[in-house]
């Protein structure tokens, strides 16, 4: 994973079940919902047991979900206790912290470190990006009912006929995933449901597909780049245009951090990345209002802000056709990375590239009111067929606060 940007994507909690947070024993009930749902990661962890305190049994899926209707539950390699979980944090996530019950910053702790390398040692195809499925005949040597212990891990790695992950290796792969889910739970503005397919498995993606994600993640800073430029200029002359700002501040800003957490997942080193002319991409190791504002890494994008610019800074009705034609931009290289994420079977991806185009459409439609109110009776329409789309949804798919409204529809 990214080893260069620790610092992006910043995200509210996750929705969901209203539960306390924090980990440990506890032998006092607490009051709780009737469903109680979690994943189980390191990446996400399967095929592990988990006995919950209503007497419900079952294996984690591939998701590492689990489900139940009281605490605490117990996770078990057969009679091998890995843990046990009192309480269940916002995020729903259950990593080897919280079922050695400390901290999630404590990633060296002895015996957070003993657990993540024997379960990502566990891992049926040696590769934790794509998850962790713990194999049957590993859990066919723990018939005795016995703690997990770090001190022991030597003997559970014999017993398994598993070669254990190095430490560093180890310590790196839970690092990467506690800050992934932490990304994820800190953009506010995400729907639910794409929060949901953004906590699963990363796919394997075509390197068609992974240069989606700097192209858009280019895009999706012009937008927001454009919006702003030719807010301010035009405000320097006294004309507000509300629309550049609402759309760039309310929407393009998650818009950026949402293909950020796409390249946190699946993006180890710039050099997987085929079509960037430039030596790294520092912009993503950076919060978006840090991002270097009107340059880019793709010439394409680089050439098409300084388009735009010198068109809006013209008028108030150039600046909203720019809106236009940005949106349509968007919209048309969303649907071909639709179709590509899709043939990847990356339904993460989709989901997320599917809440961009959604947001367009708002957008779009939010630059053709601005061009009507201002006595251009054609809209974006004014600017040609290749502009002109009636055809896109309104109001059916909302961005921003209007989507989160909605609950995860996308």
């Amino acid at each position: 994973m990214l080893q260069f940007n620790q610092k992006i994507i910043l995200l509210s909690t996750l929705t969901g079940v209203l539960l306390l947070n924090g980990c440990g024993s506890s032998d006092t009930a607490t009051e709780l919902p009737s469903s109680i749902s979690g994943q189980l990661v390191d990446n996400y962890v399967q095929n592990v047991d988990y006995i919950c305190a209503d007497g419900r049994e079952g294996l984690t899926d591939v998701n590492g979900s689990f489900n139940c209707t009281a605490l605490p539950v117990e996770f078990k390699l057969a009679g091998l206790k890995l843990g046990q979980i009192d309480t269940i944090t916002s995020d729903k996530q259950i990593f080897p912290q919280d079922l050695v019950g400390v901290p999630r910053t404590e990633t060296i702790n002895s015996d957070v470190v003993a657990m993540a390398r024997f379960l990502q040692s566990c891992d049926d195809d040696n590769n934790t990006q794509n998850g962790i499925r713990i194999r049957d005949g590993i859990k066919e040597q723990f018939t005795l009912e016995v703690e997990f212990n770090a001190d022991d891990i030597d003997a559970y790695a014999s017993d398994a006929n598993i070669t254990l992950i190095d430490e560093t290796s180890s310590i790196e792969h839970l690092e990467e995933t506690t800050d992934l889910v932490q990304s994820i739970a800190d953009v506010e503005k995400l729907p639910l449901a794409l929060k949901d397919a953004l906590l699963t498995p990363a796919n394997t993606l075509t390197q068609e597909t992974k240069n989606t994600l700097a192209y858009m993640g280019n895009e999706e800073r012009l937008a927001y780049d454009v919006y702003n430029s030719l807010y301010a200029t035009h405000l320097a002359t006294g004309e507000e245009i509300k629309q550049l700002t609402n759309i760039a501040t309310k929407s393009e800003a998650t818009h950026i951090q949402t293909v950020q957490i796409l390249v946190q997942k699946y993006i180890t080193d710039v050099s997987d990345f085929t079509n960037v002319t430039l030596e790294n991409l520092d912009y993503i190791d950076a919060d978006v209002l840090d991002m270097p504002a009107g340059v880019y890494s793709i010439p394409k994008i680089q050439d098409l802000y300084d388009t735009l610019i010198a068109k809006g800074v013209q008028s108030k009705q150039d600046a909203l056709e720019v809106g236009c034609m940005v949106e349509v931009v968007d919209i048309n290289d969303l649907v071909t990375d639709i179709q590509l994420a899709q043939e990847s079977n990356a339904s993460d991806v989709v989901a997320a590239f599917e809440f961009l185009r959604d947001g367009s459409y708002n957008h779009y439609w939010s630059f053709d009111k601005g061009l009507k109110n201002i006595g251009v009776t054609d809209g974006c329409c004014v600017l040609g067929n290749e502009y002109c789309h009636p055809e896109y949804p309104q109001n059916e798919r909302a961005s921003g606060d209007e989507h989160r409204k909605r609950k995860g529809k996308h």
